[in-house]
């Protein structure tokens, strides 16, 4: 069964330089800057670059939390560090690493290899990874509390 959604965003540069960006479905916006990440930068604003790598996290968070639930792992936290190396030249700029360090805290110590297991089935699941072209290094970290 194949299901379709959609997503809109709108952005409105300002004048000072930054951009807002917000979703009819949401009160909240967001500001971002309207510069590389790499410029000197006075402000505290996310920029696209932080974006791209928050989205990446989410997704793949999305899809470990949904595939654990599924296999009967009961977690109690799960956090992830995520880093990207840009390569910018006079010619070109490109993503050329993605290193994803997920962790999640369970409860029972009998479920620690499945939990791991999941982390590299899940890659193929996260919507955001899979529309990529991008070498991902995942380093799991599995807990017991």
């Amino acid at each position: 069964m194949e299901t379709s959604k959609d997503y809109q965003v709108d952005l409105l540069w300002k004048e000072d330089q930054n951009a807002e960006l917000r979703s009819v479905l949401f009160e909240d916006k967001l500001q971002v800057a309207a510069h590389c990440c790499l410029s000197p930068v006075k402000d505290d604003v996310w920029t696209a670059e932080h974006l791209f790598i928050a989205s990446i996290l989410s997704s793949y968070m999305t899809a470990y939390l949904k595939m654990a639930k599924n296999k009967g792992i009961h977690y109690k936290k799960f956090n992830s560090i995520g880093r990207a190396t840009f390569s910018i030249s006079d010619e070109t700029s490109e993503i050329t690493d993605i290193l994803i360090r997920p962790a999640v805290v369970i409860s029972n110590s009998g479920q620690i290899n499945k939990a791991l297991k999941i982390f590299s089935l899940c890659r193929r699941h996260s919507l955001v990874l899979n529309a990529l072209n991008i070498r991902v290094h995942i380093f799991p970290k599995v807990a017991v509390e």
